[in-house]
């Protein structure tokens, strides 16, 4: 399918909901690019500096966290995209409703899955601040808060997705 026949709802057949998560997003992306950005000039400067004699002792850890960041947040942009694996399921042999029913269970376990994760990624995140970095001395909260934030982005996506197969929408 090219652009040209990608459908993309009008603004005005979107819930708030779903204009959120469109937003969100939206956000998500930047911070990606900022992300991956900041990780090649790291690592960049990194070599330069090893060339000329000296290290920089700290970029190592901070790419690495930067990258868990991106592995993350990631997900929730390509979750937005739909570009994950998808398989036809059983539900179209028994017509729309039926596949509509399976999928809409299927996002209700989803959301409940990342709820959960969500939510413990929040208590684990609380756990690590008295814990540091090895090289910034940082508390371990701060890279771990990408857990909760963006498992709780999943859970703002997947209520979309359940609002627009409630409504009959297609994605």
């Amino acid at each position: 399918m090219n652009k040209a026949e990608v459908k993309i709802p009008a603004t005005a057949d979107l819930t708030s909901i779903e204009k959120i998560s469109g937003l969100v997003n939206r956000l998500v992306e930047h911070l990606l690019v900022v992300t991956g950005a900041a990780i090649c000039l790291i690592l960049f400067a990194q070599v330069i500096c090893r060339y000329l004699g000296s290290s920089l002792g700290w970029s190592e850890e901070v790419s690495r966290h930067l990258l868990v960041t991106i592995t993350f947040l990631g997900s929730t942009a390509a979750y937005k995209r739909a570009n994950f694996i998808g398989l036809r399921g059983v539900g179209q042999w028994f017509g729309p409703n039926c596949e509509r029913a399976i999928l809409l269970v299927l996002q209700l376990l989803t959301f409940a899955c990342f709820a959960a994760l969500s939510c413990f990624g929040a208590m684990y995140t609380l756990k690590a601040w008295h814990h540091s970095t090895a090289s910034l001395q940082i508390p371990m909260a701060i890279p771990f808060a990408v857990i909760p934030l963006a498992t709780t982005v999943l859970v703002l996506h997947i209520a979309a997705d359940i609002v627009r197969t409630v409504r009959g929408k297609k994605s």
